[in-house]
């Protein structure tokens, strides 16, 4: 049975007068191949609200209830949007339709729990939520891994939670969401990793058989009364019986993808929705802003994402002192931050900074390569830096180096390290129970931006010293708005590092224990941050 024929034979929909009646796929054809595609990966590119999450829930209770002891895991942004994925898609559907319940009654292991489900095969389903880390989704055992809202997901996390798919022989990858910049999580995959397949209309006017011109949903396509032929102006069915979906890729990257199993993705704009009203479109045209009408309703990215640190900024930062790694005479404490790499495209930086008059004057910066990346090269190296500039004050990554952060405590007492972790919360503040300051990730980084935009905070070595690789990593971050947390996150390009910023970051708020800067970023974030044991 395909997945098709069960969602279709087992499934209730509510008509417009609430009504219970069988769920169909006409009008939804479209669909047919992503529900049944027995391809291992599939990314969905979406506009909002065409059934992507519809269609990774009715997939989700498919596996689930086809196949015995198989295990899906569901991860989303927020636990707002998790709990919401798990009643509306999941429980729902369940209670709509009395077949569906055959599977989730009865039995003494039958769970429903809101983060949890298992049912009569024995197959479960766990939801989780994953935003700056994957700390909630490590260890969960799944043969099936659904990733909703993708582009509001950092893309270094994505690796980390697909490891929760390493013993199965399933490994079925089912993402989906809705770009924003060309720079975001979902635009990445798309663009490196899928076989972009897209549903191509035919127009009848331009000549005929095999000479008919295709058409890619595109912005210039919307016509006043429905799609129109870009070629001809005349009207594009979206639901022509001859309209199917066409990979944009070449017979040679389909031959040869840059990955063992590309993702199958599948572009679905609101226009091809049926229940879409043309007015609408035309009212969406008209009031939303070019960036919102590609992403929400044609679900194509725009290049929408701020750029907050260009060369022109860096040049005008850079001092025309050369970079050594020898010391000179400082007139005050200094500093080292040290972001450690962890991941693929992640280098462990060291940077080195002290005050010079009224700047903080950056001195060193290294970037752990080849073999000087092994740990325990790596740390010796750092702890020789520390020695060699009489570093007042170490600065580190908690997330990404608990091991290396261990033996410089024990090497330098834990009074010279100051372990940093990011987290969702107000500014920054030190945790007397965790031994670390707590800081707010999108705050930390955009205090240090904004002063390297200010041109007058920070001194940085000369530019042909520090272009490559320190300059390039600044300038590869961009800023979105990220939905999820309704707020402005700092993000990097895919396939780019931004390590030296986050090095940076923490040699500067090392700085801060000795030599406070209210003026860039304030430690209190009210009232409660003082009973969290701020000074």
């Amino acid at each position: 049975m395909f997945p098709s024929e069960f969602v279709a034979s087992a499934m209730n929909m509510p008509d417009s007068e609430g009504l219970l009646k069988e769920f169909s796929f006409k009008g939804r054809e479209y669909l047919l191949p992503i529900y049944d595609t027995p391809h291992q990966r599939v990314l969905l590119q979406c506009g909002r609200q065409v059934e992507k999450s519809t269609t990774l829930g009715n997939i989700t209770l498919t596996y689930t209830m086809l196949r015995r002891y198989f295990r899906s895991l569901f991860v989303s942004p927020t636990q707002q949007q998790t709990e919401t994925f798990s009643r509306d898609k999941i429980s729902a559907p369940i209670e709509m339709s009395e077949r569906l319940q055959t599977f989730a009654r009865g039995g003494e292991n039958v769970k429903n729990n809101v983060l949890y489900k298992k049912f009569v095969t024995g197959s479960d389903i766990t939801f989780r939520y994953a935003f700056l880390h994957a700390d909630r989704v490590r260890g969960i055992p799944a043969d099936m891994l659904l990733l909703d809202e993708i582009q509001d997901i950092l893309t270094e996390v994505i690796p980390v939670i697909e490891e929760c798919l390493a013993h199965s022989p399933y490994k079925i990858l089912r993402y989906s969401g809705t770009p924003k910049s060309l720079d975001n999580t979902i635009s990445y995959y798309w663009n490196k990793f899928s076989t972009q397949n897209e549903w191509v209309l035919p127009c009848d006017s331009c000549g005929g058989g095999d000479y008919r011109k295709w058409h890619v949903i595109g912005y210039d396509h919307i016509g006043k009364e429905g799609l129109v032929c870009t070629n001809c102006g005349s009207a594009l069915d979206p639901w022509h019986e001859s309209a199917r979906w066409a990979s944009m890729r070449s017979e040679q990257w389909l031959r040869n993808p840059p990955v063992a199993i590309p993702f199958e993705g599948y572009r679905i704009p609101q226009v091809i929705a049926p229940w879409v009203s043309w007015d609408s479109i035309l009212d969406k045209k008209k009031r939303y802003s070019v960036a919102q009408f590609y992403n929400e309703v044609l679900g194509l990215g725009y290049d929408s994402g701020t750029k907050p640190i260009t060369a022109e900024t860096l040049r005008a930062n850079c001092s025309s002192r050369n970079m050594v790694d020898t010391p000179h005479r400082s007139p005050g404490p200094v500093y080292m931050g040290v972001d450690w790499g962890s991941a693929e495209n992640s280098y462990t930086v060291m940077s080195i900074g002290t005050y010079i008059g009224n700047k903080f004057t950056f001195l060193f910066f290294k970037r752990y390569e080849g073999e000087e990346a092994e740990p325990e090269r790596t740390v010796r190296d750092i702890m020789r830096y520390v020695d060699l500039f009489k570093v007042a004050m170490v600065g580190v990554d908690y997330g990404g180096g608990f091991d290396r952060n261990d033996k410089l405590i024990r090497h330098f007492g834990v009074k010279r390290i100051a372990r940093y972790q990011y987290v969702n919360t107000r500014r920054i503040y030190f945790d007397t129970t965790l031994h670390r300051f707590m800081v707010n990730r999108t705050e930390a980084l955009m205090a240090v931006i904004n002063a390297l935009n200010r041109k007058d905070e920070f001194s940085l070595p000369r530019w042909e010293d520090f272009e490559t690789p320190f300059g390039t990593d600044l300038m590869s971050v961009f800023t979105e708005y990220n939905e999820a947390r309704r707020t402005t996150v700092i993000n990097r390009t895919p396939g780019t590092t931004d390590d030296t910023l986050h090095s940076m970051t923490y040699c500067f708020l090392a700085s801060m224990i000795r030599h406070p800067r209210p003026d860039i970023l304030a430690p209190l974030g009210g009232p409660d941050d003082r009973k969290r044991g701020n000074p």
